[in-house]
């Protein structure tokens, strides 16, 4: 197994046993910002203005040895370190439609997931500005994507599913994910100092509204042995994803032992 994907399911059981700890639990500021606080870290890092700030967070158990927050303009969101061990972890935030919040009937939100500028994929590659990590740059980390649901509840924003998936998942093509890179043409205005950028956004099927997977909190993997190496987890189903051209690939679906 992939040191990576075991990372991938070590963060999934510790959130989704944080989640299921409290019903609906508070979404905070932002998914983000509930992600970033829940992960039990020795150390949590945040891009500031003025270069990463050291956040001090409570954690009586921590698990990983640290979590970068990374700025707006920087993919993914987070990069999780643990015994050298990298992964990142981006998150996307839908809000559920208010059908789905009052009866948990009906379509849970929209059905698809926009991506300004990066095409979603599996593999990464490192751009951030973090000390630490400068010999992570330009090379490919495994990414996953942290999908959140909330819906209003009790005067408050609250998560309602939560969905940890592989980034081939939503996209395997790592050659496409490298092409596609956004324009930037000069020459234009009046006086030819002006630039137009050309900034692409990628729509792409939202899971959290896959049948399967509704309301749920899942880890959705590539990898068919976890419940034998994580006795927390359960494989709940099997998903699988076909090519244009025939080509199969399946994708295991975990939840936590009841």
């Amino acid at each position: 197994m992939d040191s990576e994907k075991h990372l991938a399911a070590k963060l999934f059981i510790s959130l989704a046993t944080t989640f299921l700890e409290a019903t609906y639990p508070p979404l905070g500021e932002s998914f983000e910002e509930w992600f970033f606080w829940q992960v039990p870290a020795i150390e949590h890092y945040r891009s500031a203005r003025y270069g990463v700030a050291k956040v001090e967070v409570p954690t009586a158990s921590p698990q990983f040895d640290l979590i970068l927050w990374q700025s707006l303009l920087e993919h993914p969101d987070f990069v999780l370190e643990h015994q050298g061990i990298r992964l990142g972890v981006e998150c996307k935030s839908l809000a559920a439609s208010s059908r789905f919040v009052d009866t948990g009937d009906g379509l849970p939100c929209r059905t698809t997931i926009d991506f300004n500028s990066t095409v979603p994929c599996g593999q990464e590659n490192y751009k951030g500005k973090y000390k630490p990590f400068a010999s992570l740059r330009g090379q490919p980390i495994t990414v996953f994507y942290a999908l959140g649901l909330y819906g209003r509840i009790e005067s408050e924003n609250r998560l309602m599913a939560f969905l940890l998936v592989d980034g081939n998942y939503i996209n395997r093509d790592y050659a496409l994910h490298q092409q596609h890179r956004n324009l930037s043409r000069g020459g234009f205005g009046s006086y030819g100092d002006g630039r137009v950028r050309e900034r692409k956004m990628y729509i792409f099927p939202n899971p959290l509204t896959d049948q399967d997977l509704l309301g749920r909190v899942a880890l959705i993997t590539e990898e068919s042995d976890l419940a034998s190496t994580h006795r927390e987890l359960t494989l709940v189903t099997i998903k699988y994803r076909l090519t244009p051209i025939g080509d199969e690939f399946p994708f295991f679906v975990y939840s936590l032992q009841n």
